[in-house]
């Protein structure tokens, strides 16, 4: 038990050492939008087409988070890791020393793993979570209708939840904030209806 309080100790002084906290809130919120918009668009472009399949919309937020993960991943530490290790380059050059095991080199490995991880989990966890309606609408727990519902008011739920979330980080209204958030899911509905009537 020790030795994890240690770990968790040193890992949140690699975070504070590194200013990645603030990185990974923003990368938090980039993603987690982006992986709500996904499903939305998801979910309101298969309800436009014709009959909604569970099975279909579950398989696509699936593919699409899976995607979104894979990509925020290796997007992230490749971009991460060329940027801090730039940085990293340069102190060693100016105190003449190599530093790769030093606190600076280990805080760099685990900001980069870590902000890489944030853009990995964020869009994956909101697009399935968005989806999760239709998982019981496969099993036959719930009507396709209450699915769609069901997906939409927790994608809403979501991207109000992140708005009220950078309000409070920008010390702005909290509720306006939300709103703000949520009017682009409301613009993006608007915009999958008005394709899928064309």
């Amino acid at each position: 038990m020790s030795k994890l309080k240690e770990y968790f100790k040193r890992f949140r002084f690699y975070l504070k050492l590194t200013g990645v906290a603030a990185i990974s809130r923003r990368y938090f919120v980039m993603n987690a939008f982006d992986g709500a918009l996904t499903a939305l668009g998801v979910v309101i472009g298969s309800w436009v087409s014709g009959p909604v399949h569970p099975r279909i919309i579950v398989g696509a937020g699936l593919g699409a988070s899976l995607a979104m993960g894979i990509s925020g991943f290796f997007g992230t530490y490749l971009a991460e890791r060329a940027e801090r290790l730039r940085r990293f380059k340069e102190l060693e050059r100016s105190l003449l020393v190599g530093l790769d095991n030093s606190i600076h080199g280990k805080a760099l490995r685990t900001a980069t793993v870590w902000a890489a991880t944030v853009d990995a989990l964020s869009p994956s966890l909101t697009a399935v979570a968005s989806i999760s309606p239709f998982v019981a609408a496969h099993h036959h727990l719930i009507s396709i209708d209450s699915a769609v519902g069901l997906s939409i008011a927790i994608i809403f739920i979501i991207l109000f939840s992140l708005g009220a979330f950078t309000g409070r980080v920008s010390k702005e209204r909290v509720f306006l904030s939300g709103i703000r958030m949520t009017a682009v899911g409301v613009i993006v509905v608007i915009l999958v209806l008005l394709i899928g009537k064309m």
